[in-house]
């Protein structure tokens, strides 16, 4: 698809066929091309449950009483590591096999620790921000091959750890319902967005 349609025609679908599947293939072709979404230090500090069977979609329904988590072919939990800097991440193994040594690496972890990320607040921005834009990057991917999807925060993210087994130092910074829109519905229009003018200041 023309990167202009895929960004006009991409909408968040309140409505999701309950009878169509997503390939398996697709989805796999989906994720590997949106990972390609820039990270802080390309640490990828993310996780992905795909939520499909029925059983695990009247789990995650528990905590995001949402139609859409049981239409759409499945519903994505995007969970963020607000540790994701810490040296157990295999980024940085990979970053020693293409040349960075072992000094570096600390100096960086340490930066991250000190100076980036020292807080609680600043660790969890730091994941929510990158898991946000892997989440924009799956959305687009996603419509480019005629895949809908639609992002959610409307949900308890207490019961949600605790119904996947989801660490307490990890963020679920959103939902994302992904399938098939139900052709028998009809999608609001599109409301108006700000232009540039109105967003933005050239100084």
């Amino acid at each position: 698809m023309n990167f202009k349609d895929v960004v006009s025609k991409r909408r968040s679908v309140n409505f999701f066929d309950p009878n169509k599947d997503l390939d398996l293939k697709l989805f796999e072709e989906i994720i590997n091309e949106a990972v390609l979404a820039p990270s802080s230090f390309n640490l990828q500090p993310w996780r992905i449950i795909a939520v499909q069977s029925p059983e695990a979609k009247e789990k995650l329904f528990t905590a995001c009483t949402q139609p859409k988590i049981k239409e759409a072919a499945m519903t994505l939990i995007l969970v963020g590591d607000t540790f994701g800097y810490g040296r157990d991440n295999p980024m940085w193994n990979i970053k020693i096999e293409a040349g960075m040594n072992e000094e570096k690496v600390s100096q960086l972890i340490n930066m991250c620790e000190t100076v980036l990320y020292p807080t609680e607040v600043k660790r969890n921005a730091m994941a929510v921000r990158d898991v946000s834009i892997l989440a924009m990057s799956i959305m687009l991917c996603a419509k480019n091959i005629g895949v809908d999807t639609h992002p959610m925060i409307g949900f308890n993210e207490d019961k949600v750890k605790e119904s996947f087994g989801i660490d307490e130092d990890k963020t679920v910074v959103m939902l994302l319902s992904i399938g098939y829109f139900d052709e028998s519905k009809t999608l609001n229009p599109r409301e108006k967005r700000l232009s540039f003018n109105e967003i933005c200041d050239i100084v």
